[in-house]
């Protein structure tokens, strides 16, 4: 007992010198292993955003320039970034930048306070990911918004908020197509669409139009008007089209492959359930 409290002095010095060795060989260990970093992945988090969204797949700015350095990832795939970051990586990297057409995130559904019926009184957290865990949801439809901001809250650039019908909506200008509202919505309501495409669908109800009505008046009818001015008037002439748009499901569904943007659709809607951004800025410049 008293070897254990009071260690000799030939113990202390065998314990010093174990230290003094272990400490020796961690740090021959050390410099003798160590990795050398490749300088390209800090010049390529420099010209990278910094948001550290994870929109790229990658977990935040520095994991995403690791893989590109060391995995070949493709250059393009920031978009806070953009074209800017792309060009500076491409750079950086030695190889041609292939620029991806800068998206926003856009909101199919048009069903807000006044246009929609609620099935019962919702009084969980407000949070619509736990409102559709309480029996689907508190609204009548079960393919529309719930309206409790999940997508705002999601949002790192304070590029969408609810408007006074309960509604998401979207500001372009600060948008930057990172996703995070359409991974934070549980009922897929917002998508990334390119920019530069201007007609879009406004619902994603896919219940036949009698039923539909009972929970929004606003939602698609499967009237076909669409399918059909798309299909006599715009690809008349085309024998290898068909048409762009299609009620599939008892929803209209835009093919962006063959859409060429014209908005003809939007204009014959009677529910004025597909956005068309020209249109709808000749309608408020005339009322």
């Amino acid at each position: 007992m008293f070897d254990i409290l009071f260690p000799s002095a030939s113990s202390i010095a065998v314990i010093t010198l174990l230290s003094l060795a272990c400490g020796i060989l961690l740090s021959l260990a050390k410099v003798l292993l160590k990795v050398e970093k490749d300088p390209r992945i800090d010049k390529i988090v420099e010209s990278l955003p910094g948001a550290n969204c994870g929109a790229c797949g990658f977990p935040g700015c520095v994991g995403y320039a690791t893989h590109i350095v060391e995995k070949g990832a493709a250059i393009n795939l920031c978009p806070v970034g953009s074209s800017d970051s792309a060009q500076k990586i491409s750079q950086i990297m030695g190889i041609e930048a292939d620029v991806m057409a800068k998206r926003i995130a856009r909101v199919h559904c048009q069903g807000g306070i006044n246009e929609t019926k609620i099935r019962f009184m919702y009084d969980g957290p407000h949070s619509c990911t736990a409102a559709q865990l309480v029996m689907g949801g508190f609204k009548v439809c079960e393919f529309g918004c719930l309206g409790l901001g999940d997508c705002v809250r999601a949002c790192p650039f304070n590029a969408i908020h609810l408007d006074k019908r309960g509604l998401p909506l979207v500001d372009a200008e600060k948008c930057t197509g990172c996703g995070n509202c359409v991974e934070a919505c549980p009922r897929n309501i917002i998508s990334l669409l390119d920019e530069n495409i201007d007609v879009y669908m406004m619902c994603r109800n896919k219940q036949k139009a009698p039923v539909m009505k009972l929970g929004c008046s606003v939602g698609c009818t499967a009237c076909r008007r669409c399918e059909k001015v798309c299909r006599e008037e715009v690809f008349k002439d085309n024998p290898n089209v068909d048409t762009a748009i299609k009620v599939v499901d008892f929803l209209a569904v835009i093919d962006y492959e063959l859409c060429i943007n014209c908005g003809r659709c939007a204009e014959v809607c009677p529910q004025n359930v597909i956005d068309f951004k020209k249109v709808m800025v000749i309608k408020r410049e005339t009322n």
